[in-house]
């Protein structure tokens, strides 16, 4: 996986260096571009002469997608020019008016927004401009297509495409640009096809754990990598041998974090295949491991583990006492989502072992840390354990305060 994503690095940072061609098109699924725009951010990061701009909208009829994209771009403008205002540094002119007339050509108006984005870069230095079109879903491909081939410096390099670098997506799964570009030849045109599916993912950490050249440490996070991808594809036989060796390769290190979380993993799959008692064991042998170590995520992890392996037990006052573990471990982490999920559950073991009233204590205040952090999901299935509670108690106040908290959630969180 290291080397298909240092591979994606190093092809995107060439292309940015070069100056030979104007474009380069990226075949790629939608997660393949999450990975390049991923990418290109950090070389963003890394290149603070540069100027990287990333656009990830969804690419429908040409007029649409350039008018959401400058309004993108704008809104980028605006927080630069906001660092510049707090910096005592003058503020850089808005877009010209034609980038924002939709009666104008969409190709033109973005031409003209990479014109004037060009005239911001200082003239001194070695500075590029680089603009990535990755939108995640191209529903107008012949809209797209012809936007794209606007750009395309097919009568040679323009003035206005000077220290310019434009990367845009093609669809891998069902081509139309590459093809067509291919076939042209087209002049200041690179492609790239890189391949990050998940089984060219995989044998790429498999070769990374088998090569001899590759350090120790680098081949036991590959193989780590490897233990989750086969627990996600069910090959639980083959994951639970390889979180059993990167057990002991860990605990022999001393390098408890790791160490917990292969005992998390390994627990994981045996509660997966029904084994749960020693699923909790696993997961109580890692919670004895993590309170070594200072990475708080980890422990949340799997005092939650051990708290809903409990609950499949129906050990209520143990599932209980692994809930309180993650309510007050989140809030040391400052995550306040984390400590509404383990209140909710807290809740959810009281009630089961028929203590109604502590199930009531903690979901109102589950639903009081909800509101305050704006977490409506957690929220509406926090209401709707009230609203039953309630209701089989013979509560009607309480139950209809709390029907009329559920019907003011917004639409798109009762859904």
């Amino acid at each position: 996986m290291k080397r298909k994503l240092e591979e994606l690095q190093d092809t995107l940072g060439a292309f940015v260096e070069q100056r030979d061609h104007f474009v380069l098109v990226v075949g790629s699924t939608e997660a393949e571009a999450a990975w390049a725009l991923k990418t290109l951010k950090g070389l963003d990061e890394e290149s603070p002469s540069d100027l990287f701009l990333l656009f990830s909208q969804d690419a429908g009829p040409p007029a649409a997608y350039v008018t959401a994209l400058l309004a993108n771009l704008e809104a980028q403008l605006e927080g630069a020019n906001t660092l510049k205002a707090e910096q005592g540094q003058a503020p850089w002119p808005p877009l010209p008016p034609l980038c924002l007339d939709v009666r104008q050509p969409p190709a033109l108006r973005l031409r003209t927004a990479f014109e004037h984005v060009r005239s911001l870069l200082p003239p001194e230095g070695d500075h590029r401009l680089v603009w990535a079109l990755l939108p995640m879903k191209i529903s107008d491909r012949i809209g797209f297509a012809q936007l794209v081939g606007e750009l395309l410096p097919r009568d040679g390099f323009q003035p206005w495409m000077r220290s310019m670098r434009v990367v845009v997506r093609d669809d891998r799964e069902s081509p139309f640009l590459v093809p067509a570009l291919r076939k042209q030849k087209a002049p200041g045109v690179l492609l790239y096809e890189p391949d990050l599916s998940t089984a060219a993912l995989t044998d790429s950490l498999a070769q990374e754990a088998l090569d001899p050249n590759v350090p120790e440490p680098e081949r036991m996070q590959a193989l780590l990598q490897l233990a989750a991808l086969d627990y996600a594809h069910q090959r639980f036989p083959a994951a639970i041998e390889k979180y059993s060796l990167l057990h002991a390769y860990y605990a022999e290190k001393e390098l408890r974090e790791l160490q917990a979380l292969c005992l998390q993993g390994t627990g994981d799959v045996l509660r997966r295949v029904g084994k749960l008692e020693l699923a909790r064991e696993k997961y109580q042998q890692g919670l004895a491991v993590a309170v070594q170590t200072k990475a708080l995520p980890i422990l949340l992890n799997l005092s939650m583990a051990a708290g809903d392996v409990s609950l499949d037990l129906k050990q209520y006052p143990d599932a209980e006492g692994y809930f309180d573990i993650s309510d007050r471990v989140a809030a040391k982490a400052l995550n306040p989502y984390a400590k509404a999920d383990a209140i909710e559950k807290l809740g959810l073991a009281r009630y089961l072992r028929k203590d109604l009233g502590g199930a009531v204590k903690a979901w109102r205040d589950a639903v009081t840390l909800c509101k305050s952090a704006e977490y409506a999901p957690r929220l509406r299935s926090v209401l709707e354990r009230l609203v039953k509670v309630y209701g089989d108690a013979g509560m009607r106040p309480e139950q209809q305060a709390c029907t009329q908290e559920l019907r003011a959630l917004p639409k798109e969180t009762q859904a």
